[in-house]
């Protein structure tokens, strides 16, 4: 009888740890989904800038949990081709450093560069990890 409540116990130990971890790595990959889909936001909005889309600028405009692709040299919520694309649960902006201080990254038309260079950290509400995404002058994103 004691072997088998020994037995219980250690279970309950690896279950507990396994759990740990995988919740981690969910919180983890969640972080790496929004740096990519972020990421995947702005260089599509440097693109519709450089092909001239409706002869229009494009842009991104950044909040805690979301950015916005808008048209335009300015962002007005609600536009009319705004694109969102919302951050996980577990992921918030934690900061942004851009070169004009504005929440926005206007991309000129055709040349795709931007004034609005500088960097974007996601970090996961625990503070467990952070990526930080890096807009050049030009435009690209790494």
């Amino acid at each position: 009888m004691t072997e088998l409540l020994v037995v219980i116990a250690i279970m309950a130990i690896i279950l507990s740890i396994s759990f740990y971890f995988f919740s981690n790595l969910n919180k983890k990959e969640a972080l790496e989904k929004d740096v990519a889909g972020l990421t995947a936001f702005i260089r599509n909005a440097r693109l519709l800038s450089v092909v001239s889309k409706d002869a229009s600028p494009f842009g991104i405009h950044l909040e805690g949990g979301r950015a916005v692709l808008f048209e335009g040299n300015i962002y007005t919520a609600g536009g009319v081709n705004e694109k969102i694309i919302a951050f996980s649960k577990e992921v918030y902006m934690s900061s942004y450093s851009l070169n004009l201080g504005s929440p926005d990254i206007v991309f000129t038309r055709l040349t795709g560069n931007t004034s609005d260079f500088g960097t974007i950290t996601l970090s996961l509400k625990d503070g467990s990890a952070s990526t930080t995404i890096t807009i050049l002058r030009t435009g690209v994103v790494q």
